[in-house]
């Protein structure tokens, strides 16, 4: 009897394990761009998502039309809402700098685009 009910709860729990582990999150995707390289001033611009470090813009780009786009910033999120914050930085001495917030709202299986349009910031 012993040996029946400790083989019926191992598989019980095989069976718990195997289905816990197809749970997936659902997701989707953002990207992020500015055209940094229209200021007179060489700048580092860094992206947070929900107060986590994601990257930092390689390249400026006039626009950004596709995610996935050379120069973007892509990443898979969960779907939902997100805080993000653009970080402008100089790469030396002073000015260039500030910080751009706002929240963006992930569907699944698609991607959101943010561009920073350095024509618009007052620094």
């Amino acid at each position: 009897m012993k040996k029946i009910t400790f083989w019926i709860l191992s598989a019980s729990f095989l069976v718990i394990t195997i289905s816990c582990d197809k749970i997936e999150t659902k997701k989707g995707q953002v990207s992020f761009g500015a055209n940094y390289g229209v200021i007179n001033c060489p700048t580092k611009v860094t992206i947070y998502v929900d107060n986590k470090n994601i990257g930092t813009l390689e390249s400026p780009i006039e626009n950004l039309t596709d995610c996935g786009q050379a120069g973007s910033l892509t990443k898979d999120l969960s779907i939902g809402q997100h805080n993000y914050k653009v970080e402008i930085r100089p790469l030396s001495g002073v000015g260039c700098t500030k910080d751009l917030t706002g929240s963006i709202q992930i569907d699944e299986n698609e991607c959101t685009k943010v561009f920073v349009d350095f024509y618009t910031i007052d620094f």
